[in-house]
């Protein structure tokens, strides 16, 4: 689809909105075509994408637009997808053409769901105008589809890595053939994929998940766990202007995620609430103790050997002329760049603590998580990086990993 799409654009007019007698024939013979052909939305708005550059965002605009006039159901069905395009031009003819045809013989009650519930996922400045079609739509008798009931799920979700990446795998536990969806959160990024198949057969679920399970760390969570991390990272994408991937829809339908907004984790209240029932505040001699059992595990457990620093700024510090020492070059990477890093260094903290506390299964010592609580703590309340053994392991684990040549 992407190259028959570029190919009929060929002769529009390169960087503007062409006019629709500008857009050659075969284009909205292509769009017709999909519409015929489309078994979902989301196959629709999958098409759109891999158009990637070979179109304009102008031109996908246009085709937006298109797609939300158009007599195939599945095409309009796409359209509030399309609120999460990646770009501005594209999610505001989405809003255009929805408010157009925001009445019940247009706009069915899928795609006001799916508009109410995406409302919460964009900029706020765009949230206005989405407000007015579902009003208008209301007004005129759209009613909103009901969400399904939240199916029995199993979540598989991995240990957050030393970038901040975390992965989770959704399943329906019985069944010939089950949801099988996964998505991966980053860090500084915000919900960086997502993919579902709302029908796999249960040998190649029970395959697929075995074979992740030998990749990385893997622990079973609750839906509590879920819902937060999610969030969380939708919010933090927000801030970054990083919208989830509109295969997320499928997954929030298929699971009864109706609630699901920018809500994210403040880590500073966060930390603070947990390192108050701890009891370490008040004796420096168990505070201490803690954060040297962090630096211990940090530096020892295997599971904790991504935990570094991985960047061109690592590089710079490590593979100066002349090359220092590694001693040297650990203490620059302490005095020069995780200062400016403790914050993400924080909330990675406190994503670890998330994980280890909800785990439904062979729960982690609860040792474990509170030192990571005290970490977390002290890395927030300014004590000196190289009082804190677990970030000496960490400058360490950089400067290796940097010479090693891993970035």
């Amino acid at each position: 689809m992407a190259e028959a799409l570029a190919q009929a654009a060929a002769d529009a007019t390169p960087g503007v909105a062409p006019a629709p007698q500008d857009i050659p024939r075969e284009l909205r013979g292509i769009v017709d075509e999909l519409g015929r052909s489309a078994e979902d939305p989301f196959m629709v708005v999958e098409g759109l994408a891999e158009t990637g550059t070979l179109i304009s965002p102008e031109l996908r605009a246009y085709l937006t637009h298109e797609l939300g006039l158009s007599s195939h159901a599945v095409l309009r069905e796409a359209v509030p997808l399309l609120l999460l395009d990646p770009e501005p031009v594209v999610r505001q003819a989405a809003v255009a053409v929805l408010e157009q045809v925001a009445g019940p013989q247009a706009f069915s009650p899928v795609m006001l769901r799916r508009t109410l519930l995406l409302r919460n996922w964009v900029p706020e400045a765009e949230r206005e105008a989405i407000d007015r079609l579902v009003r208008k739509a209301r007004v005129k008798g759209v009613v909103c589809a009901q969400w399904r009931p939240s199916p029995a799920l199993a979540i598989q979700c991995s240990m957050v890595d030393g970038s901040g990446a975390q992965s989770l795998i959704l399943t329906t536990p019985t069944g010939r053939t089950g949801l099988f969806a996964g998505l991966l959160l980053k860090q500084g990024f915000g919900v960086r994929d997502a993919w579902c198949n709302l029908s796999l057969p249960r040998r190649e679920i029970t395959r697929s998940l075995k074979k992740t399970q030998r990749e990385m760390a893997w622990r079973a969570t609750g839906r509590d766990h879920l819902d937060v991390v999610v969030q969380h990272h939708i919010a933090r994408g927000l801030a970054l202007e990083h919208l989830p991937p509109q295969s997320i829809v499928e997954i929030a339908e298929a699971i009864g995620a109706a609630d699901w907004k920018d809500r994210s984790v403040g880590v500073a209240a966060e930390t603070e609430q947990l390192f108050a029932g701890l009891g370490a505040a008040a004796n420096p001699t168990l505070l201490i103790a803690s954060l040297r059992r962090s630096g211990e595990w940090v530096e020892r457990d295997p599971m904790m050997q991504s935990w570094f620093e991985d960047d061109a700024a690592i590089r710079v510090l490590v593979e100066g002329k002349p090359r220092p020492k590694p001693d040297v070059a650990v203490r620059r990477v302490l005095e020069e760049l995780l200062p400016a890093r403790r914050e993400a260094w924080a909330e990675r903290l406190v994503l670890l603590v998330l994980w280890m506390r909800d785990s439904t299964e062979g729960a982690m010592p609860v040792e474990r998580w509170q030192d990571c609580v005290v970490l977390a703590h002290e890395l927030l309340a300014g004590r000196p990086l190289a009082e804190l053994p677990a970030m000496v392991a960490i400058a360490e684990h950089s400067v290796f990993a940097a010479r090693a040549g891993t970035w």
